[in-house]
């Protein structure tokens, strides 16, 4: 019978080991660049979805924002006053009379004498009274006409209403509708009583200026 053979050193045995032991699984070894090469790749997606992330983020903060200035814009106390609005400029002279019974009559007249030279105007009544004028001119007025009380001839007064016209412009809508809105007030002055007119008799005059 025939015996194996043994490794006669530690050598060899060693040599002999070394060798059964290559026939195994080999260790996976990777250069340090590519290692790298990884790390850098994997840290920069790590902060590509941290700025997607912290981007979404501020989108939805401002869309919250904008909700809550939304609600509270249609929450606002309906008691509170509203802004302040400027107000319509007025247009100059021509323009459109108000019509006879506004609800809201015109204020006190403007002191002084307002007709403007080579302007016709309508007189209501010459060479009344002060009081009779002013009881006149409130009345008509308060109804909307725009009328004015001057002193005439020996301490008497005259009434004329705005606005002031052209001759040739004596059969255009704005004087026709004054002309309209005369005859409606003086109905109403007259059916006050106490022997008054109804303006029937008023008639154009051209102004001529300060005398």
């Amino acid at each position: 019978m025939s015996l194996s053979k043994q490794p006669s050193t530690l050598y060899e045995a060693r040599r002999s080991g070394s060798n059964v032991g290559g026939s195994g699984a080999r260790s996976l070894r990777m250069p340090i660049g590519v290692l790298f090469v990884a790390l850098f790749v994997l840290a920069g997606g790590g902060y590509a979805l941290w700025l997607l992330g912290y981007q979404a983020g501020l989108r939805s903060l401002e869309q919250q924002r904008t909700e809550a200035a939304l609600i509270a814009a249609r929450t606002t106390d309906p008691l509170s006053p509203p802004a302040a609005v400027s107000p319509a400029i007025a247009p100059e002279v021509p323009r459109e009379p108000r019509a006879a019974g506004a609800l809201n009559g015109l204020g006190p007249a403007p002191e002084g004498d307002p007709r403007r030279a080579g302007f016709n105007y309508f007189i209501l009544a010459d060479g009344i009274s002060v009081d009779r004028a002013s009881e006149m001119v409130a009345f008509c007025r308060g109804q909307g006409l725009d009328a004015i009380a001057v002193p005439s001839n020996n301490a008497r007064f005259l009434v004329f209403v705005q606005p002031g016209f052209g001759w040739d412009d004596r059969g255009g809508p704005v004087v026709k509708a004054l002309e309209a809105n005369i005859r409606s007030v003086g109905a109403k002055w007259k059916a006050l009583g106490r022997g008054n007119g109804d303006f029937r008799d008023f008639y154009p005059k051209l102004f001529k200026g300060p005398t």
